[in-house]
């Protein structure tokens, strides 16, 4: 009796895992999530880590963070760049190691527009495989900084982005 149910228990293990692997619900070797680390100088150079493919690199202006009506208002993009081959065949995040502003990576294309001193501004990395990341950034004296904000915040209702109070954070 008691090889049986060892021997279920392992089964039932290995179906358990196959099963988690095969819906993507189990960690999988190489997958881990986009950071960005901002290194300032005259073009802001953004230092990207993680498992995923760059699909999408995008810097708001600086009315995104008042003004956007959803996640990628398109209204407010100020530069953004993106495979040209396709939203699925980007650059793997560990092959590119960083985006400098304005210079657009082999495999690309670009639309940039000059960032303002003094003016704060979003930027998003959209990544395949594994969740993206933001972050804020401003000019200052004649270098990027990294910087905090408060961005507009949206609900998702059925597919409709609906624009929401953020929610207060407290110290």
């Amino acid at each position: 009796m008691t090889t049986r149910i060892r021997g279920f228990g392992v089964f039932g293990f290995i179906l358990l895992a196959g099963s988690l692997v095969g819906c993507g619900c189990a960690w999988r070797p190489g997958e881990w999530p986009t950071s960005v680390r901002l290194k300032g100088g005259t073009a802001p150079v953004f230092v990207l880590s993680g498992g995923g493919e760059v699909a999408v690199f995008t810097i708001y202006s600086p009315d995104y963070m008042t003004k956007a009506e959803k996640p990628d208002d398109e209204n407010f993009a100020l530069w953004k760049i993106k495979p040209t081959e396709g939203y699925l065949h980007g650059t793997w995040i560990s092959k590119l190691g960083s985006i400098t502003y304005g210079v657009v990576p082999p495999g690309y294309v670009q639309t940039p527009p000059l960032l303002m001193e003094g003016q704060k501004y979003f930027y998003f990395v959209e990544t395949t495989n594994v969740a993206g990341a933001g972050g804020y950034l401003e000019i200052r004296n004649s270098r990027a900084v990294a910087t905090s904000g408060s961005g507009p915040c949206f609900l998702d209702d059925h597919g409709k982005s609906i624009r929401i109070p953020c929610p207060k954070i407290l110290d």
